[in-house]
């Protein structure tokens, strides 16, 4: 028989003696006779001068417990007919209508999903659409602009050329008053060249978080795991899902609490290596594949995953640690010589969001828009929780030195890392 938690209700005995065999275990050649309660076993009277001696006040003759027995066994026999049976088939009936109606359920759920989807995609085409049109309108008036201004310097070089000729002339028969004439129209001529219009300033900058926008557009699917078994979910998907183990006995030393754990990797799969010519002090991976490094010098480099530098910030001042706004996409980081916090707010455009009283050294942006800044005083070190415009949420002393804050996706956590402080 088994339990909810797919354990036996039956629990394991001491002895071996098979159930319903009148013959002693030990001495198979004696009934049992007796029941050693000390030891909860039925003993023949050879055992209860030898192994079983000691608990002889714990003898009770089988024949005097037998009524008592009886009544134990009637009342399980009546509970078992008149409660638990109902009971069972009750909550069978009800699983197997809730079985039935679960189908219908998912499949709403299911079409629900591919109807957003499809809005998305209409939308998304729309927003395409509307920017290839203004796409095509840029074009027109760039062509238009560019044609312009190579009619005009067309125009102007005929002029030269015909001016060219004449002043030649000039120069071998022409009189003084000629050649005033000629110098004074050659001085009021505007003899500069129009620089080429700038047509390049139309710019098309890719989402960098695409994917956690695209899922919020979407929407949110919720799915409860308590309740789930281990295994029923992992065909096909990566061992670092969550695993969702079955309550346990307490008996068997192991938990009860059905809480859902996470299967960690015996060790890290490389999905690139490279060199890197200076000493990485942080890096903050991007949605798209990319990294951010910092080296405490006053630049920041965005790489792919080839080791490539794409872009680089620089600041006035030397960047402690950085960060990546997990919603925005946004690189924030701080400064150790004025302690600023910034944000790049444009593709390479940095931004002084606020500043601290004590000298920042490591940052994290969390997904609630908050920043959690560790930094280095006089009073030592502090973790402070602030927001994007600088206002103090919370502040807590830590006894040691900050070493890394990072925010857990899962379950929102903060997460500080603090080492001895250096003597």
């Amino acid at each position: 028989m088994a339990s909810k938690s797919g354990q036996s209700i039956i629990k394991a005995q001491y002895h071996f003696r098979p159930k319903g065999q009148q013959k002693c275990e030990v001495h198979k050649q004696n009934d049992v006779v007796f029941l050693c309660q000390e030891c909860k076993m039925l003993i023949c009277t050879k055992c209860s001068i030898t192994l079983h001696k000691q608990h002889i006040d714990s003898f009770l003759e089988i024949s005097d417990i037998k009524t008592r027995h009886n009544l134990i066994l009637q009342d399980f026999f009546n509970e078992t007919e008149n409660v638990n049976f109902p009971k069972l088939n009750q909550e069978i009936i009800s699983s197997r209508t809730k079985l039935t109606s679960s189908k219908p359920l998912y499949d709403k759920l299911r079409k629900n999903i591919i109807d957003n989807t499809k809005k998305c995609k209409l939308e998304l085409d729309k927003i395409t659409e509307d920017y290839i049109a203004l796409c095509d309108k840029m074009e027109v008036a760039a062509m238009d602009l560019i044609q312009t201004h190579i009619t005009d310097l067309e125009s102007r070089l005929k002029t030269l050329r015909e001016l060219s000729s004449e002043y030649k002339q000039t120069l071998q028969t022409g009189t003084g008053v000629l050649v005033y004439d000629s110098v004074t129209e050659i001085r009021e001529m505007d003899q500069d060249i129009p620089p080429t219009p700038n047509i390049d300033m139309a710019q098309f900058t890719p989402g960098i978080d695409r994917l956690s926008h695209l899922k919020q557009a979407l929407g949110n699917l919720k799915l409860p795991t308590d309740h789930l078994q281990a295994g029923s979910a992992t065909s096909g998907h990566s061992d670092q899902r969550p695993v969702v183990r079955p309550k346990q006995s307490t008996e068997t030393g192991q938990a009860s609490t059905g809480e859902v754990r996470y299967k960690l990797r015996d060790r890290p799969t490389v999905m690139s290596q490279f060199p890197y010519p200076y000493v990485i002090t942080s890096i903050c991976p991007t949605s798209d594949g990319r990294a951010w490094l910092c080296d405490w010098t006053d630049t920041v480099n965005l790489i792919d995953n080839q080791g490539q530098v794409i872009q680089t910030i620089q600041h006035s001042s030397n960047i402690q640690d950085i960060s990546v706004d997990p919603t925005t996409g946004r690189l924030w980081f701080c400064c150790f010589t004025d302690n600023t916090i910034c944000e790049v707010s444009t593709p390479s455009t940095p931004v002084t969001r606020f500043t601290t009283e004590d000298v920042p050294v490591r940052l994290c942006v969390t997904s609630e828009g908050r920043v959690v800044v560790g930094t280095r005083g006089r009073q030592g070190y502090k973790v402070g929780v602030y927001t994007v415009d600088g206002q103090v949420l919370h502040t807590h002393t830590v006894e040691g030195v900050v070493r890394s804050i990072s925010q857990c996706d899962v379950t929102g956590n903060i997460a500080v890392v603090v080492g001895y402080k250096r003597k």
